[in-house]
């Protein structure tokens, strides 16, 4: 039921729950943020705690918004400042929930709402702060999405529950082959990133004590192994005035570097090849260096199956047109305001799901209002 036709105290008592609701979400989302990425437990410890000085927060002083006012920003136990971040979000959930309870109504399908909108805010935070978006947000939200479209669709056709499902699942691999074709085009367009340097710059390529995966670092700039090297075909070429691979010294070459092994070609010699996994570490300087790229991650292509999932495979074309008018709009406005510097720090995650909802508030209003539009008609 629309809430407009609710008596005035109902209408407020659902919008203010609502609120609240999304509040209490949003300080369980802070936890996710937080932990998902860093490979932690989202229930253990059930307690959250203050990742500056470990101290476990009571219950009092973790009420959504109202406990960072009353604490002023501050830890209650080492007086370091709270970020900001987390009142944010959640205000910013509890004011998407109100809007989805605007929107549905009095209705099962706010469920939905609430669980896509949360499914967005957790999304975008931790791409914007790890580039990253996590299998338990895409695959698992579409999973989610694929339930919700059996029970409770949103904006799906009307009949039996398998067909609902079947919508679901359409708008998901819709969604998620959008994406990909993106991916496959922008690898051929801009898969390689080319620098010069003159004079030469230094470059070495080794594992620092406590990562993970080898770094390659030049003129000190590093970047990860698995950031290089996102498929099989990528390939690192360094034109190297002087190299040195393990404890071997060689003189001006050109380094084609693969996941399993270097290519090495000297001035007027033969080829040869070494197993990388016979070279401890690798260094030397360079004048020109090809580093392979990726357009746009995988990640993204697994959110949108996730949105198609939820909401269809009209809402995962409008989310990816939307997502990129968006994306171009914050860009030049950063752009115009002097900060160029940030256009490229927000990943495009954050535009997919602002664009995603947008489709879920307004979607389809806009999209006849353009329809209308283009045939040169008007809106009454």
């Amino acid at each position: 039921m629309p809430l407009d036709l609710l008596p005035p105290r109902l209408f407020w008592t659902f919008l203010a729950g609502a609120f609240a609701l999304g509040c209490c979400v949003g300080s369980y989302l802070n936890v996710v943020i937080y932990r998902l990425p860093l490979g932690l437990s989202t229930h253990d410890p059930k307690r959250s705690f203050c990742p500056l000085c470990g101290y476990t927060i009571p219950f009092y002083h973790n009420i959504p918004l109202l406990s960072w006012l009353l604490l002023r920003g501050r830890c209650a136990s080492c007086s370091r400042a709270i970020p900001l971040r987390y009142p944010l979000v959640e205000l910013l959930t509890g004011l998407l929930f109100a809007a989805a309870m605007l929107r549905c109504g009095a209705d099962w399908r706010v469920l939905a709402a609430f669980a896509f909108l949360a499914l967005c805010v957790a999304g975008s935070y931790i791409d914007i702060d790890h580039q990253i978006l996590p299998h338990e947000i895409t695959w698992g939200g579409a999973a989610a999405g694929l339930v919700a479209s059996a029970l409770i669709p949103f904006y799906h056709v009307e009949g039996p529950w398998y067909l609902n499902l079947l919508y679901g699942m359409g708008g998901a691999a819709l969604g998620y082959s959008l994406i990909w074709l993106v991916i496959q085009g922008g690898k051929l367009a801009f898969g390689k990133r080319k620098l010069t340097f003159d004079p030469p710059e230094s470059w070495s390529i080794s594992q620092p004590e406590g990562s993970e995966e080898p770094v390659l670092e030049v003129g000190g700039q590093k970047e990860l192994w698995s950031d290089l090297f996102s498929r099989a075909s990528d390939r690192l070429i360094i034109h190297a005035p002087a190299s040195r691979l393990g404890e071997a010294i060689h003189g001006p070459a050109v380094l084609k570097i693969s996941q399993d092994e270097v290519l090495l070609t000297p001035e007027g010699g033969a080829a040869l090849a070494v197993a990388l996994e016979q070279i401890p570490s690798m260094s030397g300087t360079c004048s020109a260096m090809e580093q392979p790229r990726e357009a746009m991650g995988l990640g993204d292509a697994n959110w949108m199956a996730c949105v198609g999932a939820f909401l269809g495979w009209k809402a995962a074309l409008f989310a990816l047109f939307g997502g990129s008018i968006l994306g171009a709009g914050v860009s030049l406005l950063m752009i115009a305001a002097g900060r160029r510097e940030w256009a490229g720090r927000i990943p495009f995650g954050p535009y997919l799901a602002a664009g995603a909802a947008l489709w879920l508030f307004r979607g389809p209003e806009l999209l006849h209002w353009y329809l209308d539009l283009a045939r040169g008609g008007r809106m009454e």
